[in-house]
C-alpha cells in the first residue's frame, strides 16, 4: 500500500508511523511542519501522487486552545480535513480521520454507540462532530475512528505523563466523577492498521474495552507501578470533585464511555481491557526511561 500520513508528530501520529512500515506499504510520514493541513499549495504538490490511503492524524487537541481561538482552530480540525476527504475522493484513497468522545454532552448513563445522536458542547465537540457527519458524504470511501483519552509514551495528556509524576512526586491530584474510556495509542494505531487492512469503512468506536474513570485510572497506573518498582510505596492520589473544577469543565462530557461492540463484530475479538494496555504502556514507559540521560 502506498500511505499518507500526516500529522506523524503528534502522539497518535507516531504509533501510527510505526504500525504502518512494514513490507509492502510505501509510506510517507510527515510531521506539522513538513506538510501544514491547511498549506493548500503543499496539498496541491502531494497529491499529484496517488495514494491507496490518507491517514490524518493532525489536530488541534488543545481543548482550551479551540475555545480561545474557534475560528482558527475550525480551519485545522474541521475545514482542512474536509479538504483532505474531497481529495481522497477525487483521487480514489481510503482516507482515515479520527473524531473523539466530546461530540457527546455527557448526560448518558451507558455506553454510546455508534448510532447514539451527537451533542456537543465545545468548540473542539462541534469541529468533531461536524466530521463525523460531513465525511461520509465528502468521500464514501472512508473511516471516521472516534477515540477517547488517548495515551502513550512522549504524549502531552495528563494520562501520559502520569508515571513521570508518579515517579517524581509524593502525591498526584486528579479530577474525580467523570467517567469515559481509554485508549493506548499503540493500540490505537495498531486497530487502524487492521481496520484499513480488511478494507473497512464508516464510523467506528475505537477505545480500550471497559469504561474508567481518572481517579481509578490513576489508582490503576499507581498500583501497577508499585508491583512493578516503579514507584515508591506511600505515593498519594488527591480526588477533586468534578464539581470543584470550575466553569470550563462544563462543556466536557461527564460521562462518554464508548461502546466498542461493532469494532468487535468487525474484527473479533476487538480491544483489548484498558488495565491491560496500561500494563504494556507501563512497561514501554520503564525501557524508554531506562534509556534516558540522566
Amino acid at each position: 500500500m502506498k500511505i499518507l500520513l500526516l500529522g506523524s508528530g503528534g502522539l497518535l501520529g507516531g504509533y501510527l508511523a510505526k504500525a504502518f512500515t512494514a513490507p509492502g506499504n510505501q509510506l510517507s510520514a510527515l510531521t506539522h511542519g513538513e506538510a501544514d493541513i491547511t498549506d493548500t499549495g503543499k496539498l496541491d504538490r502531494l497529491f499529484g501522487d496517488s495514494w491507496d490511503v490518507v491517514i490524518n492524524a493532525a489536530a488541534v487537541c488543545d481543548f482550551d486552545a479551540c475555545e480561545r481561538d474557534p475560528e482558527g482552530t475550525t480551519r485545522v480540525n474541521r475545514d482542512a480535513p474536509l479538504d483532505l476527504a474531497r481529495r481522497c475522493a477525487a483521487g480514489g484513497s481510503l482516507f482515515v480521520q479520527y473524531s473523539s468522545d466530546y461530540i457527546f454532552d455527557g448526560e448518558g448513563k451507558k455506553p454510546l454507540t455508534e448510532q447514539d445522536s451527537p451533542s456537543p458542547l465545545s468548540v473542539y465537540g462541534h469541529q468533531k462532530s461536524d466530521l463525523e457527519k460531513l465525511v461520509p458524504g465528502v468521500c464514501p470511501r472512508s473511516l471516521v475512528l472516534r477515540l477517547s483519552w488517548l495515551y502513550g509514551v512522549g504524549g502531552k495528556t495528563f494520562m501520559s505523563k502520569m508515571p513521570d509524576l508518579f515517579a517524581a512526586q509524593d502525591s498526584l491530584r486528579t479530577a474525580a466523577g467523570k467517567k469515559g474510556s481509554c485508549l493506548y495509542a499503540a493500540d490505537g494505531a495498531l486497530w487502524t492498521k487492521r481496520l484499513v487492512e480488511a478494507g473497512h469503512t464508516g464510523l467506528f468506536n475505537l477505545v480500550n474495552h471497559g469504561e474508567t474513570s481518572w481517579e481509578e485510572f490513576a489508582r490503576e497506573c499507581l498500583q501497577q507501578m508499585q508491583l512493578l518498582a516503579l514507584a515508591p510505596a506511600g505515593r498519594r492520589i488527591e480526588e477533586v470533585s468534578y464539581e470543584e473544577l470550575g466553569p470550563g469543565w462544563r462543556k466536557r462530557p461527564r460521562y462518554s464511555c464508548l461502546d466498542t461492540a461493532k469494532l468487535a463484530r468487525a474484527l473479533p475479538p476487538g480491544p483489548r481491557p484498558w488495565r491491560e494496555a496500561l500494563g504494556e504502556f507501563l512497561a514501554e514507559w520503564k525501557s524508554v526511561a531506562a534509556h534516558r540521560p540522566v
